[in-house]
């Protein structure tokens, strides 16, 4: 029974992604996520394998016999605090769901030709000499999804927040329709919550009481 309250314990978090994934179809136009945003969603996602994986590998056995469940807390914070840190030091990148890479780089054309932004192109690669930028379009999955991430290092942070500001303003007045790609992860996320929510239900008292005894410090 433990292990499928593990199991519980992995998909829930899992379910709750599913089901932004879903909504985020479910809407009329595309939806532009930084890459940072993105990350942090992915990192909450996982939080539940990284739970019952490992966090208790290597849990402080220790510190538990003094601090008991705040350990918990302190520990989820810990992994809190690294997803974060990963998310602002990566690379500037901006998801969008709901285009793929070739309607993004026509979208991105357009965008700049209306706020009068000189770009210049080199295949799917555009240079943005007046915000500081040179990224790269490309597909962030198989289905449509797509990215314009960093091409280099030397990257202004402002330039990329005034992109994605027009790139959200412009996505606004696109229309889409992915409602069957909706309908496909809004039911795989009620599955898992359906299936998370009824095997922590009947086997809760179990999961206290096998995790009181893994983590009993006492002889």
């Amino acid at each position: 029974m433990l292990d499928l309250l593990r199991f519980a314990i992995a998909i829930l978090p899992l379910a709750a992604y599913t089901n932004v994934l879903g909504l985020m179809r479910l809407r009329s136009h595309p939806t532009v996520l930084s890459g940072a945003m993105d990350f942090l969603m992915m990192g909450l996602a996982l939080i539940g394998l990284i739970a019952i994986g490992p966090i208790e590998l290597f849990f402080p056995r220790a510190a538990y016999s003094l601090l008991g469940v705040w350990v918990w807390i302190v520990l989820i914070a810990l992994y809190f605090f690294v997803v974060i840190l990963i998310a602002l030091n990566n690379s500037p990148k901006l998801i969008v769901y709901g285009l793929n890479a070739t309607a993004l780089k026509s979208t991105l054309c357009e965008l700049l030709h209306e706020n009068e932004v000189r770009s210049e192109w080199l295949g799917d690669i555009v240079e943005l000499p007046e915000l500081g930028i040179r990224a790269c379009v490309e597909p962030a999955g198989r289905t449509a999804v797509s990215q314009i991430h960093a091409a280099g290092k030397e990257q202004s942070l402002s330039g990329w927040l005034t992109l994605e500001r027009m790139l959200v303003h412009k996505v606004s007045n696109k229309r889409i329709d992915l409602k069957r790609q909706a309908i496909v992860w809004l039911l795989t996320s009620f599955f898992l919550f359906g299936l998370g929510t009824v095997l922590v239900s009947n086997d809760l008292p179990r999961l206290q009481q096998a995790m009181s005894m893994m983590f009993d410090s006492d002889p």
